[in-house]
């Protein structure tokens, strides 16, 4: 169930057990919803909830983004991807990611329309691109709790950074999108959260996974161009128009600063992101 209509940069977890946190969230502007049937729903709960879910999309006109993360456990996610399929939600985020993982085993990826791949051990991240191999992959996320977990490290940015940085570049050498950061699990310390999202936007990733509606206002606010950046990139634009007309290229611009080819894809992806 994809909406388009505009570029969002939260990716808003809500429990599957709790369908009616899912009106809540769309009242408070969330563009991109992500039910749960793995870490927020207990073992025993599973089967009803896969059903209750299945049937309150199949039954309701959302407008907009809506995506199911299905389990990790491989027995466990086969049933999560046949009730999916069956009921035609295409949409899903794969939590522990790996090259055994059901969905590539059974080779089942290319039946939905999205798959984002949550990242979130040592032998997922160094396996990405046999994964891709084998599935196909819109973009990855990192689950930044349990690949701390799986490695033994802290989970500062000291301890991360290096990892983060590694899934931006490989995300790029596959020609994904960019990947979608971890969640910040303060959702009382709102400054914290603008700090982390600036953070790891200037890291390169192209958003954030939240766990509570107030913090997706700001995730918004981080990531989307600011009204300066977007005038900038136009007049940019514009200059660069004029200047091949002329038959300039590499140029001096405005401020004195050296226009190239560099500029110009920066430019251009940050007019991409204010429509």
């Amino acid at each position: 169930m994809e909406n388009n209509k505009s570029y969002s940069y939260h990716y808003l977890y809500v429990p599957g057990n709790k369908l009616e946190f899912i009106d809540k969230a769309i009242k408070k502007g969330v563009r991109n919803l992500i039910i749960d049937f793995e870490d927020s729903v207990p073992l025993n709960e599973k089967d009803i909830v896969r059903k209750n879910v299945c049937e309150f999309i199949s039954n309701h006109e959302i407008d907009i983004n809506i995506s199911v993360r299905i389990n990790s456990d491989n027995e466990i996610q086969k049933k999560d991807i046949e009730s999916l399929l069956s009921n035609s939600i295409k949409n899903i985020f794969v939590p522990k990611l790996e090259t055994n993982s059901s969905i590539i085993k059974e080779k089942l990826g290319d039946e939905f329309d999205s798959v984002i791949g949550i990242i979130e051990t040592a032998s997922g991240l160094n396996n990405l691109v046999k994964i891709t191999d084998k599935i196909k992959l819109n973009r990855a996320a990192i689950g930044e709790v349990d690949f701390s977990a799986d490695l033994g490290i802290e989970e500062t940015s000291e301890s991360l950074l290096f990892y983060r940085s590694q899934l931006v570049f490989i995300s790029k050498s596959l020609d994904l999108k960019k990947p979608i950061a971890g969640v910040y699990k303060n959702i009382n310390d709102l400054e914290g959260l603008k700090e982390f999202a600036l953070y790891v936007k200037k890291l390169g990733f192209g958003g954030m996974q939240a766990i509570h509606p107030t913090q997706v206002e700001i995730i918004e606010k981080t990531f989307r161009p600011t009204q300066d950046e977007i005038s900038d990139a136009v007049n940019l634009l514009q200059e660069i128009k004029l200047n091949n007309k002329k038959g300039i290229g590499v140029f001096v611009d405005s401020s004195g600063s050296i226009v190239d080819a560099a500029m110009i894809k920066k430019a251009e992806e940050i007019i991409t992101q204010s429509e």
